[in-house]
Protein backbone atom coordinates (compact mmCIF):
# COMPACT_ATOMS: atom_id res chain seq x y z
CA UNK A 1 0.00 0.00 0.00
CA UNK A 2 1.67 3.43 -1.06
CA UNK A 3 0.90 6.18 1.88
CA UNK A 4 -0.20 9.34 1.63
CA UNK A 5 2.63 11.00 3.60
CA UNK A 6 4.96 8.52 0.98
CA UNK A 7 3.47 10.24 -2.52
CA UNK A 8 4.19 13.93 -0.84
CA UNK A 9 7.49 13.52 -0.01
CA UNK A 10 9.31 14.14 -3.41
CA UNK A 11 7.86 17.12 -4.02
CA UNK A 12 7.98 18.46 -0.86
CA UNK A 13 12.11 17.27 -0.71
CA UNK A 14 12.15 18.96 -4.06
CA UNK A 15 10.72 22.60 -3.36
CA UNK A 16 13.28 21.95 0.37
CA UNK A 17 16.63 21.42 -1.95
CA UNK A 18 15.45 24.98 -3.76
CA UNK A 19 14.75 26.97 -0.69
CA UNK A 20 18.10 28.61 0.32
CA UNK A 21 18.63 28.40 4.27
CA UNK A 22 18.60 31.62 5.78
CA UNK A 23 16.49 33.60 3.82
CA UNK A 24 13.81 35.60 5.18
CA UNK A 25 10.43 35.40 4.18
CA UNK A 26 8.64 38.09 2.00
CA UNK A 27 5.82 39.70 3.06
CA UNK A 28 2.86 39.27 1.48
CA UNK A 29 0.35 41.76 3.10
CA UNK A 30 0.22 45.63 3.18
CA UNK A 31 0.42 45.23 7.05
CA UNK A 32 3.46 42.68 7.12
CA UNK A 33 5.28 45.80 4.69
CA UNK A 34 4.70 48.03 7.68
CA UNK A 35 5.52 45.70 10.44
CA UNK A 36 8.69 45.11 8.09
CA UNK A 37 9.67 48.75 6.86
CA UNK A 38 9.04 49.89 10.64
CA UNK A 39 11.70 47.26 11.85
CA UNK A 40 14.57 48.47 9.44
CA UNK A 41 17.74 49.76 11.59
CA UNK A 42 18.69 52.89 11.01
CA UNK A 43 22.42 53.47 9.23
CA UNK A 44 25.20 53.44 11.92
CA UNK A 45 25.72 57.15 11.17
CA UNK A 46 22.59 57.92 12.32
CA UNK A 47 22.05 55.66 14.97
CA UNK A 48 24.98 57.03 17.09
CA UNK A 49 23.07 60.69 16.67
CA UNK A 50 21.34 62.03 19.64
CA UNK A 51 18.25 64.24 20.52
CA UNK A 52 17.65 66.67 17.77
CA UNK A 53 20.11 66.12 15.18
CA UNK A 54 19.01 62.24 15.58
CA UNK A 55 15.64 62.78 14.87
CA UNK A 56 16.34 65.20 12.17
CA UNK A 57 18.55 62.73 10.40
CA UNK A 58 15.97 59.86 11.36
CA UNK A 59 13.26 62.21 8.82
CA UNK A 60 15.61 62.86 6.10
CA UNK A 61 17.01 59.32 6.11
CA UNK A 62 13.53 57.85 5.89
CA UNK A 63 12.77 60.53 3.01
CA UNK A 64 15.18 59.45 1.10
CA UNK A 65 14.29 55.75 1.13
CA UNK A 66 10.49 56.87 0.26
CA UNK A 67 11.86 58.78 -2.52
CA UNK A 68 13.71 56.01 -3.85
CA UNK A 69 11.28 53.14 -3.36
CA UNK A 70 8.79 55.66 -5.91
CA UNK A 71 11.17 55.85 -8.45
CA UNK A 72 11.78 52.21 -8.21
CA UNK A 73 8.33 51.05 -8.38
CA UNK A 74 7.79 54.06 -11.36
CA UNK A 75 11.00 51.95 -13.39
CA UNK A 76 9.40 48.34 -12.48
CA UNK A 77 6.02 49.49 -13.53
CA UNK A 78 7.91 50.03 -17.02
CA UNK A 79 9.57 46.75 -17.13
CA UNK A 80 8.51 42.96 -17.53
CA UNK A 81 7.43 41.62 -14.18
CA UNK A 82 9.39 39.38 -12.16
CA UNK A 83 9.18 37.87 -8.94
CA UNK A 84 7.99 38.99 -5.94
CA UNK A 85 11.50 38.57 -3.76
CA UNK A 86 14.00 39.94 -6.26
CA UNK A 87 12.63 43.43 -6.55
CA UNK A 88 11.50 43.55 -2.57
CA UNK A 89 15.75 42.48 -2.54
CA UNK A 90 16.65 45.40 -4.61
CA UNK A 91 13.96 48.25 -3.02
CA UNK A 92 15.57 47.91 0.06
CA UNK A 93 19.22 47.66 -0.80
CA UNK A 94 19.03 50.52 -3.25
CA UNK A 95 16.56 52.99 -0.83
CA UNK A 96 19.66 51.97 1.76
CA UNK A 97 22.23 52.98 -0.51
CA UNK A 98 20.12 56.27 -1.76
CA UNK A 99 19.69 57.65 2.08
CA UNK A 100 22.81 56.76 3.62
CA UNK A 101 24.72 58.35 0.21
CA UNK A 102 22.83 61.48 -0.01
CA UNK A 103 22.80 62.18 4.04
CA UNK A 104 26.33 61.08 4.93
CA UNK A 105 28.55 61.75 1.61
CA UNK A 106 32.13 59.84 1.38
CA UNK A 107 34.15 60.34 4.77
CA UNK A 108 37.50 58.07 3.29
CA UNK A 109 39.18 61.31 3.26
CA UNK A 110 39.76 63.40 6.10
CA UNK A 111 41.06 66.03 4.51
CA UNK A 112 38.32 66.53 1.78
CA UNK A 113 36.65 69.67 2.70
CA UNK A 114 32.60 69.24 3.52
CA UNK A 115 30.57 71.42 1.58
CA UNK A 116 28.88 74.14 3.33
CA UNK A 117 25.53 75.72 2.55
CA UNK A 118 25.88 79.53 1.85
CA UNK A 119 23.60 81.39 3.96
CA UNK A 120 20.82 83.16 2.16
CA UNK A 121 20.85 87.33 2.23
CA UNK A 122 17.36 88.68 2.26
CA UNK A 123 16.94 92.12 0.82
CA UNK A 124 16.05 94.47 2.89
CA UNK A 125 12.76 95.70 3.06
CA UNK A 126 11.39 98.90 1.44
CA UNK A 127 11.84 102.03 2.99
CA UNK A 128 9.05 104.71 4.34
CA UNK A 129 8.37 107.58 2.35
CA UNK A 130 10.40 109.85 4.96
CA UNK A 131 13.32 108.04 3.71
CA UNK A 132 16.57 109.62 2.16
CA UNK A 133 17.09 109.85 -1.91
CA UNK A 134 21.26 110.66 -1.20
CA UNK A 135 22.12 110.96 -4.87
CA UNK A 136 25.22 113.14 -4.07
CA UNK A 137 28.33 112.46 -1.16
CA UNK A 138 26.97 114.50 1.93
CA UNK A 139 28.73 115.35 5.49
CA UNK A 140 27.11 112.82 8.19
CA UNK A 141 25.35 115.16 10.59
CA UNK A 142 23.87 113.96 13.88
CA UNK A 143 20.53 112.25 13.97
CA UNK A 144 18.21 115.14 15.72
CA UNK A 145 15.72 117.46 14.11
CA UNK A 146 17.73 121.02 14.28
CA UNK A 147 21.30 119.47 13.26
CA UNK A 148 19.43 117.93 10.06
CA UNK A 149 17.46 120.85 9.37
CA UNK A 150 20.60 123.18 9.21
CA UNK A 151 22.28 121.19 7.30
CA UNK A 152 19.05 120.90 4.39
CA UNK A 153 19.04 124.95 4.83
CA UNK A 154 22.91 125.02 4.17
CA UNK A 155 22.94 122.68 0.96
CA UNK A 156 19.59 123.74 -0.61
CA UNK A 157 20.10 127.68 0.05
CA UNK A 158 23.90 127.62 -1.32
CA UNK A 159 23.52 128.10 -5.29
CA UNK A 160 26.09 128.29 -7.92
CA UNK A 161 24.23 128.98 -11.13
CA UNK A 162 27.15 129.12 -13.68
CA UNK A 163 28.06 125.80 -12.54
CA UNK A 164 25.01 124.15 -11.58
CA UNK A 165 22.56 125.75 -15.05
CA UNK A 166 19.51 125.25 -12.91
CA UNK A 167 18.36 125.06 -9.19
CA UNK A 168 18.29 121.52 -9.23
CA UNK A 169 21.11 120.76 -8.49
CA UNK A 170 20.75 122.84 -5.29
CA UNK A 171 17.99 120.22 -4.10
CA UNK A 172 20.34 117.46 -5.23
CA UNK A 173 23.10 118.74 -2.68
CA UNK A 174 19.90 118.77 0.19
CA UNK A 175 18.61 115.32 -0.72
CA UNK A 176 20.39 113.61 1.58
CA UNK A 177 18.52 114.91 4.16
CA UNK A 178 14.96 115.25 2.64
CA UNK A 179 12.34 112.65 2.08
CA UNK A 180 11.80 112.03 -1.64
CA UNK A 181 8.77 113.76 -2.21
CA UNK A 182 9.83 116.52 -1.14
CA UNK A 183 12.82 116.28 -3.71
CA UNK A 184 10.55 116.00 -6.14
CA UNK A 185 8.28 118.63 -5.46
CA UNK A 186 11.40 120.92 -4.83
CA UNK A 187 12.58 119.83 -8.51
CA UNK A 188 9.34 120.30 -10.04
CA UNK A 189 9.00 124.18 -9.07
CA UNK A 190 10.63 126.96 -10.36
CA UNK A 191 13.03 129.07 -7.87
CA UNK A 192 12.89 132.38 -7.78
CA UNK A 193 15.99 132.90 -6.16
CA UNK A 194 18.16 131.23 -8.69
CA UNK A 195 16.48 133.10 -11.31
CA UNK A 196 17.24 136.67 -9.68
CA UNK A 197 20.57 135.16 -9.21
CA UNK A 198 20.96 134.48 -12.93
CA UNK A 199 19.51 138.17 -13.49
CA UNK A 200 21.72 139.52 -11.47
CA UNK A 201 25.13 137.51 -13.65
CA UNK A 202 26.16 135.91 -9.73
CA UNK A 203 28.22 132.76 -9.76
CA UNK A 204 27.51 131.72 -6.30
CA UNK A 205 25.92 132.55 -3.61
CA UNK A 206 27.00 131.17 0.42
CA UNK A 207 24.99 131.15 3.43
CA UNK A 208 27.16 132.74 5.87
CA UNK A 209 25.11 132.35 8.64
CA UNK A 210 22.49 129.91 9.53
CA UNK A 211 20.24 129.98 12.77
CA UNK A 212 17.99 127.03 13.37
CA UNK A 213 15.10 127.84 16.14
CA UNK A 214 11.30 127.41 17.04
CA UNK A 215 8.85 129.06 15.07
CA UNK A 216 7.07 132.01 16.24
CA UNK A 217 3.07 131.54 17.21
CA UNK A 218 1.43 132.78 14.29
CA UNK A 219 4.11 130.67 12.12
CA UNK A 220 3.95 127.34 13.91
CA UNK A 221 1.36 124.91 12.31
CA UNK A 222 1.10 122.42 14.56
CA UNK A 223 2.57 121.73 18.44
CA UNK A 224 5.63 119.28 18.36
CA UNK A 225 5.01 115.09 18.62
CA UNK A 226 7.92 112.57 18.78
CA UNK A 227 7.85 112.14 15.37
CA UNK A 228 6.78 115.74 13.99
CA UNK A 229 8.85 119.02 14.89
CA UNK A 230 8.61 122.32 13.12
CA UNK A 231 11.67 124.70 13.36
CA UNK A 232 12.43 128.42 12.12
CA UNK A 233 15.88 128.50 9.67
CA UNK A 234 17.21 131.96 9.39
CA UNK A 235 19.96 132.74 6.49
CA UNK A 236 22.25 134.88 5.38
CA UNK A 237 23.76 134.64 2.21
CA UNK A 238 26.62 135.82 0.79
CA UNK A 239 26.46 136.60 -3.60
CA UNK A 240 29.23 136.53 -5.52
CA UNK A 241 28.80 138.71 -8.53
CA UNK A 242 29.79 141.79 -11.04
CA UNK A 243 27.84 144.27 -8.05
CA UNK A 244 28.35 141.55 -5.25
CA UNK A 245 24.96 141.88 -2.52
CA UNK A 246 23.77 140.29 0.39
CA UNK A 247 20.13 138.98 1.53
CA UNK A 248 18.42 137.14 4.43
CA UNK A 249 15.72 133.92 4.02
CA UNK A 250 13.32 132.53 6.61
CA UNK A 251 11.98 129.15 5.77
CA UNK A 252 9.48 127.42 8.45
CA UNK A 253 10.63 123.40 7.78
CA UNK A 254 8.93 120.19 9.19
CA UNK A 255 11.16 117.74 9.89
CA UNK A 256 9.58 114.54 10.42
CA UNK A 257 10.41 110.23 10.99
CA UNK A 258 8.28 107.30 10.69
CA UNK A 259 8.60 106.26 14.03
CA UNK A 260 11.39 105.95 17.09
CA UNK A 261 13.66 103.78 15.29
CA UNK A 262 14.09 105.83 12.06
CA UNK A 263 16.32 108.70 10.58
CA UNK A 264 15.18 112.72 11.10
CA UNK A 265 14.46 113.81 7.82
CA UNK A 266 13.38 117.54 6.24
CA UNK A 267 9.56 116.80 4.65
CA UNK A 268 7.98 119.84 4.13
CA UNK A 269 9.53 123.68 3.26
CA UNK A 270 6.13 125.08 4.91
CA UNK A 271 7.17 129.01 4.27
CA UNK A 272 9.90 131.02 2.46
CA UNK A 273 10.05 134.61 3.59
CA UNK A 274 12.77 138.00 2.46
Amino acid sequence: MTHENDSLSPDTDSRSSRRKPGRAPVPQTAAEWRELLAREELPPEIDELRGRGRRKAKRRWRSARRDARTEWIREERRKTPTSTAIPVIALIVAAAVAGASWLWPDHSDAGTAKPQTTPTVEAPEAQPSTSPTPTVSAPAVADNPTAVAKAFVTAYTTRRPLEDGSHKQAVQRAAPYASTPLVENLERHDDRDFNQLVAAQATEATPTKVGIGPPGGKDRPAPDTSVRVYLQADVTLDVKATDPYSYTRHLTIEVARADASSRWMVTRVLGLKE
